[in-house]
């Protein structure tokens, strides 16, 4: 469609190289590390180490994903999260026309599969800074991340974008303007004909499928991590680490994907209704939407 050569054009050439609760209760600048291995042994591909947890308002860590470290501030505070997107935007000042952000939200699962509890985070990262903010307990949400989502000229990109979209808006009136579903991307550049594209095992591709065969780098995905409580006013090292990679390997699928020369064949997008979720793999607990790039 036009709008999705739009979308293309304009990100063709992008390139980024470029309530007052307390957040915790460990002494200050704690060096406790939580490395991260697959079941079972394997090399470790990640890492996180606590810079600082006597703020406040924020905590401070450096996640690390195969040599790349990753600065990530878990914060509650409003003023936290205006800050860090005054620094996106001070940073990629002459990208904003094309800038990539990789989104992702959490939230505690339910076993009843007729009710779900809100969001009680929402990841952001753009290149190498990492933000995870803590709705449940922060003291309110500044007006710059509702123009922040709502700009769109930037693109968040994620896997099940419109499902996590959706609830952002459903529970905090929250909209993401402009969208790219990272697996229906992947089938979208990375199949050569209009039958293998509509018969891609990417459309329902989860985020360390996508990593392994896109990014060709393993991404660990604990299955207690994602039912873990997400609600906790004090996020696990672990936790945190699993928040930050879930936003950024978002965010270099997308850099990746969207830079990508795009195919002969069409993109067709099928499902524009955001009332008909489908499921995507690894992501169980609630459903996704085919779409590509997308607008609320």
């Amino acid at each position: 469609s036009s709008s999705v050569q739009n979308i293309q054009n304009g990100l063709a050439d992008l390139s980024l190289n470029g309530a007052n609760t307390k957040l915790g209760g460990q002494s200050s600048k704690s060096k406790k590390k939580w490395r991260g291995r697959v079941r079972g042994g394997g090399d470790k591909v990640t890492d996180v180490k606590a810079i600082d947890k006597s703020k406040s308002t924020h905590h401070t860590y450096q996640v690390s994903f195969h040599n790349i470290k990753i600065k990530t501030t878990v914060t509650n505070a409003a003023s936290k999260l205006d800050k860090w997107i005054g620094n996106v935007y001070k940073k990629f000042h002459d990208k904003l026309d094309n800038l990539i952000v990789g989104l992702a939200i959490e939230w505690r699962r339910t076993r009843t599969p007729d009710s779900r509890n809100k969001v009680a985070v929402l990841q952001l990262c753009a290149s190498r800074q990492c933000l995870i903010f803590q709705f449940l307990c922060c003291d309110g949400i500044p007006k710059s991340l509702y123009d922040f989502l709502g700009n769109d000229k930037i693109t968040f990109a994620g896997v099940g974008i419109a499902r996590d979209a959706y609830m952002l808006l459903v529970d905090y009136n929250l909209k993401v303007a402009r969208t790219a579903q990272l697996g229906s991307l992947a089938a979208y550049k990375l199949t050569n004909t209009i039958a293998d594209y509509r018969e891609s095992q990417f459309h329902r591709a989860g985020l360390k499928r996508l990593a392994r065969e896109v990014l060709y780098k393993k991404l660990p995905k604990k299955k207690y991590l994602e039912l873990s409580n997400w609600e906790r006013d004090f996020l696990k090292d672990e936790q945190v680490e699993y928040l930050c990679l879930d936003a950024f390997v978002s965010f270099q699928l997308g850099m990746d994907l969207i830079n990508r020369v795009s195919p002969v064949h069409p993109y067709e997008n099928s499902n524009e209704d955001p009332s008909e979720p489908e499921k995507v793999e690894e992501e169980k607990a609630s459903g996704s939407f085919d779409i590509v790039f997308g607008t609320f």
